[in-house]
């Protein structure tokens, strides 16, 4: 059964860059889709509680509160708080016209300008290729809804930092900018959206072949639905 109103996240973007089936049985075939394994709680708990440090480092910063699915009130209540003057804003979340949606980690306001600068939280030491993906993503969603977005940030865990006592929340994390890269992709974000939207749309099951990006950036939810005969 075909969704009714089709939006597409940035976790469902990069789904569908890699399968086009990925991204359509995530939000058509939920039948299909597999519980939470061990592992994988594990890896959501880590990322979470990275998430918690790095906010850490950012004492003024307020939260959006609504609910994930609820990408309407998220953006909502992201206006407000930029109107109330707060210039770090933690799961800002903006909606493009055509559908696209997104929560940034954090929302923080340029230094001497009007604009803002994107900080997604990864438990990782390095960038990683699908992170541009994301930050690409985000990026464009944000400009799209109006936003005039100065630079874009991933921030990593700094593995050069030998802790002595308590966690230092500024020590463990560092800051890479990927503004560059993040702007190199804008047309290849603008070429496969509309076509991941329609996707998405679509009532019939797309056509793709198996074969190794059913494990690349992961090991997509529905190969054991789709290698079944393998």
């Amino acid at each position: 059964m075909m969704v009714d109103r089709a939006q597409i996240s940035k976790t469902q973007y990069i789904k569908g860059l890699q399968c086009p089936k990925n991204l359509w049985y995530s939000l058509n075939r939920k039948d299909l889709t597999p519980p939470v394994s061990p592992s994988q709680q594990a890896i959501f708990d880590t990322g979470n509680e990275v998430g918690e440090w790095a906010k850490k480092c950012f004492p003024n910063g307020v939260e959006v509160t609504a609910a994930f699915y609820n990408s309407q009130q998220g953006a909502a209540d992201t206006l407000e708080l930029i109107k109330a003057g707060h210039e770090v804003i933690f799961e800002a979340t903006a909606i493009n016209p055509d559908g696209t949606y997104s929560r940034i980690d954090i929302l923080r306001k340029a230094l001497g300008s009007d604009g803002w600068d994107m900080i997604e939280v990864k438990s990782s030491t390095g960038v990683k290729e699908y992170h541009v993906d994301d930050m690409s993503f985000q990026y464009r969603v944000f400009t799209g809804a109006g936003y005039n977005i100065n630079q874009c940030f991933m921030m990593l865990i700094d593995n050069t930092y030998v802790r002595t006592g308590d966690i230092d929340a500024r020590q463990l994390f560092k800051l890479e900018n990927v503004t560059a890269f993040v702007l190199a992709k804008q047309s290849q974000i603008a070429e496969a959206a509309p076509k991941l939207m329609a996707v998405l749309k679509c009532g019939d099951e797309p056509v793709a072949a198996i074969g190794g990006r059913c494990f690349k950036p992961f090991e997509c939810d529905y190969v054991h639905h789709c290698w079944k005969d393998v």
